[in-house]
């Protein structure tokens, strides 16, 4: 296959009380799956100093707390950025009507995407319950694991948007199988993920640095998980095996801090470099201490040293981010 063209903690709310107004905003608990959501899922698991959500504990390896809950909103914000405003690329239309977000996290891109599709019913759902009571109307949240059997019914949505779920995925051809199954015909799926490495086109990351080695020793454990994040760019196959058609694939670079001439290539740089402080963390602190039994004070000193690291403006990195959609094709006869 040819390779593609580079290029705040809310209040929680009883949900049992009724929220109304002339807002136009309402709760967002109101479809929480009683199957799926029990007292359980809010008795986080702390360790190392970080929060990590109950509900499946372990399955996926990033924090749910609130520094983490900002730094994806500023992802986010770049990814926007990056699509010059757009949400997805997948070309649908601006009558939609069910979108369902796998692995929502704070909940940015649904809220988003419910006031863009104002008649369009959204649904979000993820392992952690760190998503916002008050809402639009039109978007709701469920917890649910995108990996067990989707409860939703055949042929329920127009578009299913998933993002950085890499590194807790196993199963990525049950996935994109379970998504096809619950699009109608013609509706699409649009996919954004990552691969948790930093490039260079003149080769000024060092060979042997902290840097050098955090990513080595990530990915490493991400493998040995069974949550590899080099998948990110070989996802094609998946989606055609589910039965897609007019699978898009494109892969965008972003890099990491003000190094790059190009002035929106600078501005995501800048809020690459802001996610820093929190990101190499995020990825590293449960991996290297679970997987690959590093202790806590080594992996806090070989995070610290790859951070400093990645500001030297020496260094001209950057990560790239695999763009996917695909379309699920008419029924026979249409």
């Amino acid at each position: 296959m040819a390779v593609p063209p580079i290029e705040q903690t809310p209040i929680e709310v009883d949900p049992a009380m009724g929220h109304g107004g002339e807002s136009g905003y309402g709760s967002g608990l109101s479809e929480y799956s009683t199957d799926s959501l029990t007292s359980s899922i809010r008795n986080y698991r702390y360790e190392n100093g970080r929060r990590y959500h109950a509900y499946k504990a372990g399955s996926y390896p990033l924090p749910n707390d609130e520094r983490e809950q900002e730094r994806m909103d500023i992802v986010h914000h770049m990814y926007l950025l990056m699509l010059d405003g757009e949400l997805h690329l997948a070309p649908v239309g601006p009558d939609i009507q069910r979108i369902l977000d796998v692995g929502t996290g704070t909940g940015i891109w649904a809220i988003d995407a419910a006031e863009t599709y104002r008649s369009a019913e959204v649904i979000g759902t993820d392992l952690s319950p760190i998503q916002p009571t008050w809402v639009p109307p039109n978007v709701s949240f469920q917890i649910d694991d995108a990996e067990e059997p989707w409860t939703f019914k055949s042929e329920s949505f127009d578009l299913v948007h998933i993002r950085h779920l890499n590194g807790g995925i196993k199963d990525w051809g049950n996935l994109c199988k379970q998504t096809y199954n619950g699009l109608k015909p013609d509706g699409y799926v649009d996919i954004t993920e990552y691969e948790l490495l930093l490039y260079s086109d003149d080769d000024s990351i060092p060979k042997g640095s902290s840097l050098d080695r955090y990513y080595i020793l990530v990915n490493e454990a991400a493998n040995k998980s069974g949550g590899e994040f080099r998948l990110a760019a070989n996802l094609d196959p998946f989606l055609k095996e589910a039965g897609f058609v007019g699978i898009h694939h494109e892969v965008r670079k972003l890099a990491l801090g003000t190094w790059a001439a190009d002035k929106k290539q600078k501005e995501i740089g800048a809020y690459m470099m802001l996610t820093v402080e929190d990101a190499f963390e995020s990825y590293g602190m449960a991996l290297l201490t679970r997987v690959l039994e590093m202790p806590v004070p080594e992996v806090e000193e070989l995070i610290r040293v790859a951070k400093e690291q990645a500001k030297s403006r020496q260094i001209h990195g950057y990560v790239k981010v695999h763009l996917y959609y695909g379309r699920k094709p008419p029924m026979r006869g249409e």
